[in-house]
């Protein structure tokens, strides 16, 4: 069973870096840092793998549009070399919001992806493209030390944010694997992994690419204490319409741009010891390869809580 952590640092370094070696040393499969308004994730995750040895380091994800592929290749090159080749290099295409703030606008996203994500996967697989494609006309070539490029099998992975059966069917074909955030595992199983098994035949694929599955994680057996932890830390996603979309295509019961307790239930992996166990369980039956979770302090001390939280995780990593 892979069990990996997300963090949402992007402010300090030196803390990814005690985050990476403290994941390690618990016997986590990866960890995993977000993308925001801060430190470019992809040189932080760089910078740590210098000081780790087994820990897969990926970042969950950086916004395609902002980024031209052959330069998402490099970056993924010099990291992937810089973590002797542990690193994965999760794309998206954002949200409408976002994108507005950069003055982008994000037509067409399900073509942007597949052909950006060809586009990547081909550099770093071949160490040349010549792509003529709708949305991206890119000839180029790439050549990085120690970075894998070459053969699909050392060249860093490049997974797609998922939430929906487009996107999934375009991970399947295109990506190496899925990144899905907040889905739930009901699903997971109906709707996600169908899609990229769909992806993957269209493509003539032998099998669809690994499912990586992402969700808040607290140790507390209060929901109201979740309740108050995602209302300060995870408020922005009942707010973005993809995310409504999905939790309304999955049956899951919105309260106007707040969490719901049916919000909570089905995206948040909470309880004691024995509930986590069984949630994170659920996720693989429900098809996931790979459950990341992102550990949330609760209560009078979020420090402590969250600390308690990881001790739990590891041992179920180590089970």
């Amino acid at each position: 069973m892979k069990l990996s952590l997300l963090f949402p640092e992007t402010r300090s370094i030196d803390t990814v870096r005690e985050l990476a070696l403290a994941t390690e040393a618990q016997g986590f499969h990866g960890m995993w840092l977000g993308s925001a308004f801060g430190f470019d994730p992809v040189m932080a995750l760089a910078l740590a793998g210098q000081a780790t040895s087994r820990l897969s380091l990926g970042v969950a994800v950086i916004p395609s549009w902002p980024r031209h592929p052959v330069v998402a290749a490099q970056q993924a090159a010099t990291a992937n070399a810089a973590c002797a080749g542990r690193f994965r290099l999760g794309v998206g295409p954002s949200h409408v919001p976002v994108m507005d703030m950069y003055g982008i606008d994000m037509d067409r996203p399900v073509s942007h992806s597949r052909e950006y994500l060809d586009v990547v996967r081909t550099l770093l697989h071949t160490g040349t493209v010549d792509h003529r494609g709708e949305r991206f006309a890119v000839q180029g070539f790439l050549d990085v030390e120690g970075a894998g490029i070459g053969s699909p099998a050392t060249a860093p992975p490049v997974l797609l944010a998922v939430l929906r059966p487009q996107m999934a069917r375009v991970a399947g074909g295109h990506a190496d694997g899925a990144l899905c955030w907040l889905t739930p595992a009901p699903y997971l199983a109906s709707v996600v992994a169908p899609a990229l098994g769909r992806g993957a035949a269209d493509t003539e694929r032998e099998s669809p690419p690994p499912l990586v599955v992402e969700l808040p994680c607290a140790l507390a057996t209060d929901r109201q204490l979740v309740h108050d932890m995602a209302a300060a830390d995870l408020a922005i996603y009942p707010q973005m319409p993809y995310y409504r979309n999905m939790f309304e295509a999955a049956g899951v019961a919105l309260d106007g741009r707040r969490w719901s307790d049916e919000m909570i239930d089905a995206s948040v992996v909470w309880g004691d010891a024995a509930r986590l166990g069984d949630q994170v369980a659920a996720l693989h039956d429900a098809g996931a390869d790979e459950v990341v979770l992102s550990p949330f302090g609760v209560g009078a001390d979020p420090d402590a809580s969250r600390a308690e939280c990881i001790a739990v995780l590891s041992e179920l990593a180590g089970a």
